[in-house]
């Protein structure tokens, strides 16, 4: 006997189909805000990134292995497929393009999440991402940041393209690789996450190498390595704030060969050597996250998505470079924790209304650094950099430091509180193709 249609509500519909259109004109409206932010003369200068790429790209005259040493190769790959789409060598349409495919990807990843029935993750992503700005139009950090968010929503669901997700995001930004940590297990979702991302990686790495060489392959590490402390990082807010009322000029602020505003000056050799404790910390965190769900055989799907956010953030603070734009790495994976995932019971336990509340708070810390973070930068950078620099600017900087400090903080009570009071839920596997056309004969 064929299963009775179900029809939806005509009154659910139309709220379904209102909700829709006021997520797409929320979306419109605030792009264009960006729009406008970024013709104002203290903001407009954000392309000089790109005008860098496209630089490299066509007037060096180098092959690939000589560009853009700080970049993984794949980086590259993308940037010259854009070179050939805006005209070839002269690249006419460059920025635009580039500006218009990080503006895709925005979309795609609020599409992704209202698909996914993350409603309130929606509504946050769109008014994250105008919080920060349109800096992210002009920065290639949105393609690891919607691999990462799209990880996050398909741990349960896809594995399998949960864990390429999360190899496709290590490949433009290295870090990512680390999210596959709290994802791994014995159970066969973990393994086909784990298989995924080592296949899909390893076959990019593999192709870098054999197109390039292995120097070129490991470059952006040792470019990384022998970076200084970055102003804007969090590390750097107290000789930040020392350059702020000394005379003598003990601290100064110069641009660097690695295209970086940095501070030299005393003290500043202790901040650095902190950064790279904090990072090994962040590092460990993230293997303890790992050991703990393969010991588990699996986490959560709210647990998994929080301790993304604990190891994005834990990253982002300890590293002694610091750009804006890194910050739409962390507003990804944090978008997902707004809602409600599959399989959690719809009257939740107490122990899960705290998990939830207090992601929900760590969610509204990001935000706040998200618009202190534009107030930096570009509104007030050159005030920041400036001899002498102002205090209301430096006052920003430490504010913003300080905000994700507290989010990293709260995610991370939030993540305790879920390895204590939650277990792992069965992991449904998407149907494969046999068993979605058996389902759809047996409906018929």
């Amino acid at each position: 006997m064929p299963d009775r249609q179900v029809i939806t509500p005509p009154r659910n519909a139309r709220a379904d189909f209102l909700a829709a259109s006021g997520i797409i004109a929320l979306w419109a409206i605030t792009r264009m805000l960006m729009l406008r932010i970024f013709t104002l003369p203290n903001s407009n200068y954000i392309v000089g990134d790109v005008n860098y790429y496209k630089w490299w790209l066509t007037s060096s005259q180098l092959p690939v292995s000589q560009i853009l040493q700080e970049y993984p190769v794949p980086v590259i790959w993308g940037m010259k497929l854009l070179v050939w789409a805006s005209g070839g060598q002269g690249a006419t349409y460059f920025l635009p393009l580039f500006a218009v495919t990080m503006m895709t990807l925005d979309a795609v990843m609020t599409l992704a999440l209202w698909r996914a029935g993350h409603r309130f993750g929606t509504v946050w992503w769109v008014l994250f991402v105008f919080a920060l700005g349109p800096i992210m139009w002009f920065r290639f950090d949105m393609v690891p940041a919607v691999c990462m968010g799209l990880a996050t929503l398909w741990y349960r669901r896809h594995p399998a393209a949960c864990g390429a997700a999360i190899a496709v995001g290590a490949s433009i930004k290295l870090w990512p690789a680390l999210l596959i940590l709290p994802m791994i297990g014995r159970n066969r979702p973990a393994t086909r996450r784990l298989v995924s991302f080592a296949v899909t990686g390893g076959f990019l790495a593999l192709a870098s190498l054999v197109t390039t060489s292995w120097s070129r392959l490991v470059s952006p590490l040792t470019w990384q390595s022998d970076r200084g402390l970055q102003i804007e990082s969090v590390p750097a807010s107290i000789p930040m704030i020392q350059r702020l009322f000394e005379s003598a000029g003990e601290h100064v602020v110069a641009m660097s060969r690695f295209n970086a505003y940095e501070i030299t000056g005393p003290g500043v050799s202790l901040w650095t050597a902190l950064s790279s404790l904090l990072m090994a910390v962040a590092v460990g965190v993230a293997v303890i996250l790992g050991v703990t769900s393969w010991q588990r055989d699996g986490l959560s799907h709210r647990t998994v998505a929080l301790a993304s956010t604990v190891i994005i953030g834990a990253l982002i603070v300890s590293n002694k470079t610091l750009s804006p734009q890194y910050f739409v790495w962390w507003g990804a994976a944090m978008a997902v924790l707004l809602d409600g995932f599959s399989g959690e019971p719809e009257a939740p336990e107490a122990s899960l209304i705290r998990v939830r509340r207090t992601g929900a708070v760590a969610a509204g810390a990001l935000f706040l650094t998200g618009v202190l973070t534009q107030c930096v930068y570009p509104l007030s950078y050159g005030h920041v950099i400036g001899t002498p620099p102002q205090g209301w600017a430096i006052s920003l900087l430490v504010a913003r430091n300080a905000m994700a400090l507290l989010t990293v903080a709260v995610a991370g009570i939030a993540l305790r509180r879920s390895l204590a009071d939650t277990r792992p839920l069965p992991e449904p596997v998407a149907d494969t193709l046999p068993e979605k056309i058996g389902n759809a004969a047996r409906s018929l």
